[in-house]
């Protein structure tokens, strides 16, 4: 039983972490126009953001010394974004009852707090889709959560 217990407790830690996990994408929010709060998604309008992207410049390689993810090169860009929207959505893990329900709760309340004009930390984006015109983010679209001012 001891063993079960423990495995489930490991689980739930690594679940926990993974939402605050460094991310794919951050957006730092700097003039948000508007805020759209669904069940499973909250959607920002900026005026202005900046986001920091990874991205893997090449195969694994082990004899690499410099950023890495899972062993694989990665360069890290900064690209400012004017007019740009941002689609969070909600992960498997963060609907209802799942092991990062409390993190999109939290997620929904930084949102919230938004709409009310206050400030916010950032977006953390996993694996997000992400379209660039004129060299300059036009949006981002996947799962993540946004996390309040401190995080």
């Amino acid at each position: 039983m001891k063993p079960l217990l423990a495995s489930v407790l490991a689980l739930f830690v690594f679940l926990t972490a993974s939402a605050r996990a460094a991310s794919d994408a951050d957006v730092t929010l700097l003039k948000v126009k508007k805020v759209i709060i669904e069940e499973s998604s909250i959607t920002i309008v900026v005026v202005e953001a900046k986001t920091r992207i990874t991205l893997i410049r090449d195969n694994h390689d082990p004899k690499f010394t410099g950023d890495t993810w899972h062993g694989m090169p990665v360069t890290r860009v900064q690209v400012i974004s004017n007019k740009a929207t941002f689609t969070i959505r909600r992960r498997a893990e963060a609907a209802p009852g799942g092991p990062l329900a409390n993190a999109w709760q939290e997620s929904l309340k930084a949102a919230k707090d938004l709409q009310e004009g206050k400030e916010v930390g950032r977006i953390g984006f996993y694996e997000p889709d992400i379209v660039i015109k004129g060299n300059m983010i036009e949006s981002i679209s996947g799962t993540g959560f946004l996390h309040s001012k401190g995080q």
